[in-house]
């Protein structure tokens, strides 16, 4: 097939001797075929064909007896569906479910409540507590430098101030002769007065 510009240009074919007219149709040529024959063994169409409407009669009944059938009547609701039902019971659940959730939750937030406030009492009573200790050690500590500044041993307050009552650490100096030392005057005073002259 080739490209076709007009009828009788380039690509056009060369007309029938039969006279039979050429038809273009996209692209595509299409001889008709001779008006005094009937195409394929056919009697020709009547001349009139299409002018009137075809009517159509009565269905035919069908051979073996059985009628045509009838439509269904569409059923009237006499009550809620199933589903219906089925969507007021889930609705039921869901509302005892939200309503017994929210009674545990509204239960943890009052038990929640009564042990912050026995925490806070008890948190409370300890800080009184570690109060009321601080204070009368505290008490004792001046009294007890009243009491050593009352006193005229000074090795008395060394030893106070120096802990005696450690080993030697391993590997470190021998501090025992030391101890000893301060242990005795501070057991002698007329002998540190002596010393310290």
């Amino acid at each position: 097939i080739g490209d076709v510009d007009a009828p009788g240009g380039a690509g056009a074919a060369p007309a029938e001797e039969s006279g039979a007219a050429m038809m273009m149709q996209d692209a595509v040529i299409v001889p008709e075929p001779p008006a005094e024959e009937a195409p394929m063994g056919f009697a020709a169409a009547p001349e009139d064909a299409g002018a009137e409407p075809i009517e159509l009669g009565a269905p035919v009944p069908a051979e073996d007896g059985m009628d045509a059938l009838p439509e269904p009547e569409p059923e009237e609701p006499t009550g809620p569906t199933p589903m219906s039902i089925w969507n007021d019971e889930w609705q039921v659940t869901l509302k005892d479910r939200k309503d017994a959730e929210n009674a545990k939750k509204a239960e943890v937030i009052e038990q929640a409540n009564a042990d912050l406030e026995a925490f806070q009492a008890a948190r409370e009573a300890k800080r009184e507590a570690r109060m009321a200790t601080n204070r009368s050690d505290e008490q004792e500590k001046l009294e007890a430098l009243e009491a050593d500044l009352e006193n005229d041993n000074s090795w008395q307050k060394v030893c106070k101030l120096v802990e005696l009552s450690q080993d030697s650490v391993e590997g470190g100096a021998d501090t025992k002769k030391m101890r000893d030392v301060m242990i005795f005057l501070k057991n002698e005073p007329s002998r540190a007065t002596v010393l310290s002259n």
